[in-house]
């Protein structure tokens, strides 16, 4: 009896760090320093600080950027999506809501302000949500 128990322990501590290692992780506040045609982010930590202007600014908490690709079923979301900008939509978070498609992403002129980003368990992008900005 005292056997099966501790193989039925060991198998749930086995399933239990399955499921953790395959969970997204994300980063909440990031600043993409660059976007590359082929999928490629380059990106680094960052962190809100008061700021005279908007009440607040996102600064980097590092000069060194982590890459990442997007995963091909990469969703993204910005406040005002990333075509003509035309109403400002927000979720309860205060994350965008707008969808965007990847290539108008990858070809923006400047990336989303302090998105929150998050990744699959082979490190790619799943989700890009913008913060609205003004």
């Amino acid at each position: 009896m005292k056997r099966w128990i501790w193989a039925a322990l060991a198998a749930a501590v086995v399933v239990g760090a399955g499921v953790w290692w395959l969970m997204p992780t994300s980063v909440d506040v990031a600043v993409i320093t660059a976007t590359h045609p082929d999928g490629t982010i380059e990106w680094v930590d960052g962190e809100y600080r008061r700021a005279e202007e908007n009440n607040s600014a996102v600064y980097p908490l590092s000069e060194t950027p982590h890459v990442s690709k997007l995963a091909p079923d990469a969703v993204i979301r910005t406040a005002q999506g990333c075509g003509t900008p035309t109403e400002i939509k927000v979720g309860w978070n205060g994350l965008g809501a707008v969808p965007c498609g990847r290539d108008e992403f990858l070809a923006l002129p400047s990336p989303p302000y302090a998105p929150q980003l998050t990744f699959n368990g082979a490190g790619e992008i799943t989700e890009v949500l913008g913060r609205y900005h003004p």
